[in-house]
């Protein structure tokens, strides 16, 4: 996630920033990432056009981008905060599902409905109402499945309520991934 400085505002803009156009209540005002910035006293900055929803390029008839020059009086930085998402609990995700002070982690492998019945959190992502289908995994090295009876895995179902998105660690001196401990010092 994305922290933002306020001195950052005070700064000159550069290359790689986002900047809106001010411009009055007539006119829409158009969203750009600066490219190239042009002149000494008077800066001018010439920008790629973006979409205001999603921020993503602006093409023309002929698939070429569009872009626009604008003056440093004329534009302001971007707030990004509208554009970054909170993270949410997606499919292949390793959680840790809390219930009066036992842990069990998981691997979430679908999305149950609390009534049973079709649930649309596969199409556009996790709604908020819906039950976590996990797959019990060990927080050994290697994060391996527990194994039930009858040789199938362990599958239970979590609130999104109790859950956390655990941080997976890459390989280490043991070999096989792992759970990030957060009471150790890092």
């Amino acid at each position: 996630m994305l922290i933002y400085d306020y001195k950052k505002r005070k700064t000159p803009l550069e290359v790689g920033d986002y900047i809106v156009e001010k411009v009055g209540s007539l006119r829409k005002k158009r969203f750009g990432e600066i490219v190239f910035v042009r002149g000494e006293k008077i800066k001018k900055y010439e920008a790629i056009q973006l979409k205001k929803h999603d921020l993503s390029p602006i093409t023309k008839t002929d698939f070429t981008i569009k872009t626009f020059t604008v003056s440093e009086k004329r534009c302001r930085r971007l707030n990004l905060f509208r554009y970054y998402r909170k993270k949410s609990f997606e499919i292949g995700d390793i959680i840790k599902y809390s219930k009066s002070g036992h842990h069990k982690f998981g691997k979430i492998v679908g999305f149950v409905h609390p009534d049973e019945i079709f649930t649309e959190s596969y199409e556009k992502g996790f709604n908020g109402k819906d039950l976590l289908q996990c797959v019990e995994i060990s927080s050994k090295s290697g994060l391996p499945r527990k194994i039930g009876t009858h040789k199938t895995p362990k599958i239970f179902l979590a609130d999104h309520q109790r859950c956390k998105i655990c941080q997976i660690l890459p390989m280490g001196k043991d070999g096989g991934l792992r759970i990030k401990n957060y009471t150790e010092p890092e």
